[in-house]
Parts: structure tokens; sequence; C-alpha cells
């Protein structure tokens, strides 16, 4: 095995959602049931909450996904963490990454095969616009916790022990990010590989020698990227196992 390393997205490509909006709604289910009895100012701010998502939700259109990805993490920040202990919310979302129907969400025919690379010495990461804790805690409760040698991901910031809000620091910005990674890692840019499935992980295929798009990327765009960045198509785990290890 020569590849320096393998690089991945996280949802679409390593789990099923396409973005973090139910790890959002299940920290905001746990929380109101901690509110019993109801408080009326956390009610409203509940209440708040569902009518603004099912607005968003109802004037979905692909051409301004990026300003509902925003949206969504404003939201939940403003009206639901701000000012939650965060061992509140840490526990909420251990909770809800042990969950059966999160579980089966995972893509393990991707995450096989880098186990197998990792154990073998090649260095792994994740780089995702998700939630850091939330993709650690996602992968310890399927036994993948120490297959990953870094996970670069959006934070819940936080002051005083308290949540204040998500963070979107890494969002439209990735290639930037994985031109950092690649040289404060020293790896060798030709002989990387990263896995995505989205128009946001485009900049990524561009930078690195061995593109790759994941299993859930629609059909469409599967064709667009292979014929604009030369990108690696797998059919199931063997085929992505035998191109890794080709590089």
């Amino acid at each position: 095995m020569t590849c320096s390393a393998i690089i991945c997205d996280w949802n679409g490509t390593l789990f099923e959602d396409i973005d973090d909006e139910a790890i959002a709604r299940a920290i905001t289910a746990a929380l109101a049931k901690s509110y019993v009895p109801w408080h009326p100012f956390k009610l409203a701010r509940l209440i708040k909450t569902r009518k603004e998502l099912e607005a968003l939700n109802n004037q979905r259109n692909e051409s301004r996904e990026e300003d509902r990805v925003i949206e969504i993490f404003r939201i939940f920040s403003e009206n639901i963490i701000n000012g939650v202990p965060m061992s509140l919310v840490c526990r909420f979302v251990e909770r809800y990454a042990k969950r059966r129907e999160v579980q089966d969400k995972v893509i393990y025919k991707a995450l096989r095969p880098i186990a197998e690379f990792h154990q073998a010495g090649v260095t792994t990461g994740i780089l995702s616009a998700g939630y850091n804790y939330g993709i650690e805690m996602i992968l310890k409760s399927a036994g993948y916790g120490g297959c990953f040698d870094f996970c670069e991901a959006n934070l819940l910031a936080e002051t005083g022990n308290k949540a204040t809000g998500f963070t979107l620091n890494i969002y439209k910005n990735k290639a930037d990010l994985l031109l950092r990674i690649i040289k404060e890692r020293e790896l060798d840019p030709k002989r990387t590989a990263y896995m995505g499935d989205s128009l946001d992980d485009t900049g990524c295929f561009e930078v690195i020698g061995h593109p790759i798009v994941s299993f859930l990327t629609p059909e469409g765009l599967k064709q667009s990227f292979a014929q604009k960045y030369g990108v690696f198509i797998p059919e199931d785990e063997s085929d992505l196992t035998k191109y890794l290890q080709s590089i």
C-alpha cells in the first residue's frame, strides 16, 4: 500500500443524512422532555423553532441549499442550544448516537476499507461541515471510533460550561482546509484520496490525486464529477478496496 492518506466527507459519504438537522432535532426533543413541567418561555422557543424549520423546508430549493444549511445552524443555535449546559448536550448526543436507526445510517461498506488501511498505517481523516462530537460518538457506537487519525468538523461553542451555538467554520472552504491538513501532516497530495458526495467537495477533488465519489452520490452528480474531475466511482466495497490498493 503506497497511499499517503484517505480523507472523507461525513454527511452523504460515511453517514446517510445529508446534513445535521436530524441530530439537532434529537437534541431539541430531548430538551423538550427535560422542560417538564413546562416553562412558558422555553415552550415558546420550541414552537418558534418548529415553525421556522417548517417554513425553511417548504421553501427548499437546491440552488439555495447553502443558505438553508446556514439557517438550520442559526435556528438551532439561537432558539435551542444557547444557554444549555454542555454536559446536557453531550449526554443527549451520546444517546442519539446509540440509537439503532442512527447506526443503520452508517455506511459500513465505506468504513470497513478505510479502517483496514488505517490499521496498515495509512493516514485517515474526516473533513466535514457536520457536528464534530456527533460524528465522533456515532463512530464510537459503531465500533469505528479509532479508525481515523483526525476529524476536522464544526464545534459547539461554549462559555462558562454552557453552549452558545454551533460554529460554521467549515463550510464552502473545505479545499483550503484540506490543503492546510496536507501541509501540516506532510502528506503527498498526489497519493491522497478524498471521498465526497456533493458540490461542496469539488474543490477537494481538484487538489488531490485520487478523488472518489461516495456510494450515496446521486447518479447525475457521479457522471458530472467523473467528466469534470475524473473521480473514481466505486461499484461496491470490493471495488473501493481495490482502487485504494492501486494508489
